[in-house]
This record gives structure tokens, sequence and C-alpha cells, in this order.
């Protein structure tokens, strides 16, 4: 809470002084040519919860190890997808979409869940044996990655539910001294179902459109307009990708 309350009265600060007004020693700062950010890993875990052999469980309940040790280090979304003998209730032919760019990013390109991809397609754990052997797939490749500087900053904007409808916003902030080029930004609700397996569940996948150029210490305002949901979603993950999709920079969860 403390650092987002430093980043809103940042952001105020560049909206409405001149730049030498702006101490510019902080290094969540923009405006400072030294500022970046603790990176945020985003996991994206497909899975298909219709099949009753217990795999996809595994890397679920792998998923909730892997929170309790991260905590904020790392977001967690769920899309499920049908197969030709389970069909999943909780699908979307977005994430079918998504799921289809991912694999056709590896060679070769091998489709089952459950398949879980680390910063897009940055790295991937397919399958599972056991939760613990998901769970010791997974926690090296993060290790390295939550320790890095990034050189990104998400804020959530005003979000709005009017009982159908979800209206958000999202904030971008380039930190360092390096322009960035070819970004998306997405945004994707999700709802806990259950207490068991069904908790970081993605109800939607929506894009914005694409951001040709990021100076550094530049800010951009991202919408996110009359969403239509049956229901109100739990959070809002907000995250920031190359205009192809296959590489995540930066990610953020809001609770609602």
């Amino acid at each position: 809470m403390v650092c987002k309350f430093v980043f809103n009265l940042m952001i105020a600060a560049l909206l409405f002084l001149s730049c030498k007004d702006i101490p510019r020693d902080n290094l969540l700062d923009p405006g400072n040519p030294n500022s970046y950010r603790q990176s945020v890993v985003l996991l994206e875990a497909f899975v298909n919860t219709a099949n009753p052999y217990p795999y996809n469980q595994m890397a679920l309940a792998a998923l909730d190890s892997i929170k309790n040790q991260y905590q904020d280090q790392v977001v967690i979304v769920e899309y499920h997808r049908s197969a030709p003998d389970y069909q999943d209730s909780l699908d979307s032919p977005v994430f079918e979409n998504l799921y289809q760019k991912y694999v056709g990013a590896f060679s070769p390109s091998q489709k089952g869940v459950p398949d879980i991809f680390i910063n897009g397609t940055g790295s991937r754990v397919q399958g599972a044996s056991s939760t613990q052997n998901v769970f010791h797939r997974l926690n090296p490749l993060l290790s390295d990655l939550v320790v890095e500087r990034n050189y990104f900053t998400l804020e959530p904007g005003e979000i709005k539910w009017d009982g159908s409808k979800l209206n958000a916003t999202c904030l971008i902030a380039r930190l360092g001294d390096q322009p960035a080029e070819d970004l998306l930004l997405k945004m994707v609700p999700l709802r806990q179902i259950n207490s068991a397996s069904l908790k970081r569940v993605a109800l939607d996948l929506k894009k914005s459109v694409s951001i040709a150029q990021l100076e550094a210490g530049e800010i951009s305002t991202q919408k996110f307009g009359d969403i239509a949901l049956d229901e109100k979603p739990d959070a809002l993950v907000f995250y920031l990708s190359s205009d192809d999709e296959l590489t995540v920079y930066q990610a953020i969860r809001v609770d609602l």
C-alpha cells in the first residue's frame, strides 16, 4: 500500500507540476533516468478441470504453493480450455486463441493441459506427475525472474462496476532511460469460484490498442470500457506484453 500511495503521488506530481519542481531521486519516478521497479512475474495456467484425472488439480495446487512462497512477486491467471472428450464450461475462444499463439512459439508445438507459461513464452512447464513435481519445476525459473529489475510500472486508475458492465483504466510508466516499442496492455477479470481449485478463474481477456512507443519517463493511460460480465469479478489482472503477445514485461493484480 505504501508503494501504491507513493506512485499515486508521483503521478499527480508529473501531471500537475513542471519537471524542475519534482525531485528526481525516487527510483519509482519515471522522470528519474535511473528508475526501476520490482518485477512481478505472470504465470498463465491453461487447465481443464472437467477432466476426471487429477493432473490439472495437481498443477493448480502447485500454483497455490508458488503463491504462498512468492506472494506479490507473482500474479497467477487460470485459463480454462476444452478437450475433445472433456468440455470445460469455463472455456472461451479468446483463451484458446492465446493458447494456440503461445504453443506455436515452441518447436515442437505440443498441446496438452495442464500447461503453465511464465511471462508469456519465456518459460513453460507442461504436464504434472504430482503437485511437488510441478512446484519444483516452476520454482527455479521464478527465483531468477523475481529479482530482476523492471523498467515498467503499472498502476490501476478508475475502476467501475455498474452491475453488468465493467470499466477500468490502467496507467503505464516507462522507467529508466530507454524508450520501449510495440507494446500491448491486457486486462483479465478473475473470479474465485471455489476455494478448492478454482481460485483464479479468468472470465475474459481484453486488449488495448497497440502502443507504438513509450519514451523514457512517459506515462500512457489505457482504458477498457463497457465489458459485459454476468457477475462482478473478484480481481483484475493487468499485464504489459509485446505487441505479438509472446513476451510479458510486467503485471499487477487489483482486488476489487
